[in-house]
C-alpha cells in the first residue's frame, strides 16, 4: 500500500510538473524573455524607491482627477516581508504605510489618520508592486499573463505585461494590473490597476533607485498627538 502512495505522489508531481513545463513553453518568446528579466532583478531584490504620478481615471466622466505626486518606497526582506511608504505630496499631502499586518492612512490637513487592520487580505498587499521582489513562478501562480507588445514611458522603451488575478475576491476589485517593464532594468516604469466600473489608476515612476538603503523608520507612520485616530477592519 505504501509503495501505491508513493506512486501515485510521483505519478501526480510528474503530470503537474509536465503541465507547468507546458505552460512556460506555450508562451510567447517575447513574454518569456521579459519575466527572465524580472527574475533576475526578484533574484537579490531588496528594496525600490522612486518618485511617482498618479492620476485617476473616471469612466463615466470619461476624464482623468488631478494628478498627484509624490514619493514611493518598498522593501521586501528575506522572509518575503512586505513594507510599504505610499507618500503623496501634491496637491494634498496623505501618506500610506503598511508595516506587518495594517496598514495606516494619514491625511495632516484633517489631522485624520485611518488604521485598516489587513487581516487575510495582507497577500493583496504585493498587488500594488506586483513585479517587485516576485518570481515569475509566483506570478504565474496569481495572474493569467499576457505579453502586450512594447511603447515608450518617457525616454524608456518598455514590454507591456497585462496580468489579470486568479483570485476571485481580488478579481471583484481589480479587473487587471497591466505593468510596463523597463527593457534597460526590468523593473517597473508604470502601472494601470483596472477596476470593474472600469475606471482606472495610472501610477507612472521615475529615478527610481534599486536595492537602496531605507531608512527602517520611514515605514513608521509618525501620527501628532492630536491626530483622530480611527480604526476600520
Amino acid at each position: 500500500m505504501r509503495l501505491h502512495k508513493i506512486s501515485l505522489y510521483a505519478a501526480l508531481l510528474l503530470t503537474t510538473l509536465s503541465f507547468n513545463s507546458w505552460a512556460q513553453n506555450n508562451e510567447s518568446p517575447e513574454l518569456a524573455k521579459t519575466l527572465a528579466l524580472m527574475d533576475a532583478v526578484s533574484a537579490n531584490f531588496s528594496s525600490f524607491e522612486a518618485e511617482l504620478t498618479q492620476k485617476q481615471y473616471v469612466a463615466l466622466l470619461r476624464e482623468y482627477e488631478r494628478p498627484e505626486t509624490g514619493k514611493f518606497y518598498y522593501s521586501m526582506d528575506k522572509n518575503r516581508a512586505i513594507q510599504m511608504r505610499h507618500e503623496l505630496l501634491t496637491p494634498g499631502v496623505r501618506i500610506t504605510t503598511i508595516n506587518g499586518g495594517s496598514a495606516t492612512v494619514y491625511q495632516p490637513a484633517i489631522n485624520q489618520a485611518q488604521i485598516y487592520n489587513l487581516g487575510n487580505r495582507k497577500h493583496l498587499v504585493e498587488y500594488l508592486a506586483t513585479g517587485l521582489g516576485q518570481s515569475s513562478d509566483r506570478l504565474r501562480e496569481q495572474f493569467e499573463i499576457s505579453y502586450e507588445g512594447t511603447e515608450m514611458v518617457g525616454d524608456e522603451l518598455c514590454s507591456i505585461l497585462t496580468l489579470v488575478p486568479k483570485d476571485k475576491s481580488a478579481a471583484a476589485s481589480i479587473r487587471s494590473i497591466t505593468i510596463w517593464i523597463k527593457i534597460s532594468t526590468g523593473t517597473p516604469a508604470q502601472y494601470k490597476f483596472l477596476e470593474p466600473t472600469n475606471n482606472y489608476m495610472l501610477k507612472t515612476f521615475s529615478g527610481e533607485k534599486l536595492n537602496g538603503r531605507i531608512p527602517v523608520d520611514m515605514f513608521e507612520q509618525k501620527l501628532p498627538g492630536k491626530t483622530e485616530i480611527l480604526r476600520l477592519n
